[in-house]
Order: structure tokens, then C-alpha cells, then sequence
């Protein structure tokens, strides 16, 4: 896992907590992504990656304390591995468009 990352799962309220991510100065600087649980994972809910600066990823989790589990471990390794086979499928789309 890169170290200027972080993951997390939340069963409900995604929405509200991406709300208060990007209502916050430094938060809001870092990459948010969230993805549905149940298409990477076959889980439910939804996870939430981060990609910033260590000072942002403090922020976020001062923000996300006792409101979203933190991701550790295999379940992490998964979900990354998931997240990344989506990017590189994502990307290997668009290059389409510019070579034919």
C-alpha cells in the first residue's frame, strides 16, 4: 500500500461523510474516492479511499474517528488491488479513444 493512503468502510452515510470531507480546507485536498462495497467486494456499504499529504490524511482521520472503520490488513490489500484493476481498465479504455 502506498503510505500516503488510507481506507475506509462505512455500512451507511457515505454520502454525508464525503459531505464533511470536502467541507473541511484541509481534507478537501486530498483525492476522495468512494466505491460501492457489494462491486469490489462483494460487501456491504461503501469504502473510502484517501491519497493526500500526511497532514491531510491526519485531518481525515480526526474527521472520520468513531464514523468509519479504518482498513487494515487483507480486507485492505483486496480492496487496493480491486481499486487499481478499475483505474488500469479505466485507462486502458481512454487510451482507445486516441489511437484509432
Amino acid at each position: 500500500m502506498e503510505a500516503n493512503q488510507r481506507v475506509y468502510h462505512v455500512t451507511s452515510g457515505a454520502q454525508d461523510l464525503e459531505r464533511i470531507l470536502l467541507s473541511d480546507d484541509t481534507a478537501s485536498r486530498a483525492n476522495i474516492v468512494l466505491k460501492d462495497a457489494k462491486l469490489l467486494l462483494g460487501r456491504e456499504g461503501y469504502y473510502i479511499r484517501i491519497v493526500g499529504t500526511e497532514e491531510q490524511l491526519r485531518r481525515v482521520d480526526e474527521l472520520l474517528r468513531e464514523k468509519a472503520r479504518l482498513v487494515v490488513g487483507e480486507e485492505l490489500g483486496q480492496v487496493i488491488a480491486k481499486m487499481r484493476e478499475e483505474d488500469e481498465r479505466a485507462l486502458s479504455g481512454f487510451g482507445g479513444i486516441f489511437t484509432e
